[in-house]
């Protein structure tokens, strides 16, 4: 999985976004150069609780360990459904006009949290991997999440680590 920043959404006559990206990456295992290997639909809830669908781009590695990954935009977050924006206001306690029940705040509360503990954890190790990048001892979500997904720090398969 990559998150990318620097991209264009491109509206269908069928409301579905296309995005476009305008950078290259590199596999976040292993440094190596990212083939296309096509695309995969993606529905993500927006802040005023529109659902939108975007077509994301499907990339392996053709180098040396041949994963597939996923090109996010920065608008979502892995294996979330509600936007960054809405998990963003979240995290900044702006829940008046967001259309999200309240259990689900909640449990995106803990989610926000656990992931601040892993960036708070994994920062050491990724000021010595990456020496000549600035990291933010308290960035904003959307940069927290990209930092610990492209830095292949990101937790993968929820039942591999006993969470539900």
């Amino acid at each position: 999985m990559i998150i990318i920043k620097k991209y264009r959404l491109i509206k269908d006559n069928y409301d579905v976004y296309h995005v476009k990206s305008r950078e290259s990456g590199a596999c976040p295992i292993c440094d190596g150069t990212l083939k296309v290997i096509g695309t995969r639909r993606r529905q993500i809830i927006a802040a005023d609780g529109e659902k939108r669908i975007y077509i994301i781009r499907r990339l392996r590695c053709a180098e040396r360990c041949g994963k597939i990954h996923h090109e996010l935009p920065d608008i979502m977050v892995p294996y979330k459904r509600h936007s960054a924006e809405t998990l963003e206001k979240i995290s900044e306690n702006d829940t008046a006009e967001l259309y999200v029940e309240s259990n689900t705040i909640t449990k995106i509360r803990e989610f926000i949290s656990r992931i601040k503990t892993l960036y708070r954890n994994a920062l050491p190790g990724l000021k010595e991997k990456y020496r000549d990048m600035n990291f933010s001892e308290f960035p904003l979500l959307k940069e927290l999440v990209r930092t610990l997904v492209n830095g292949n720090l990101w937790v993968h398969t929820r039942s591999a680590y006993g969470q539900t």
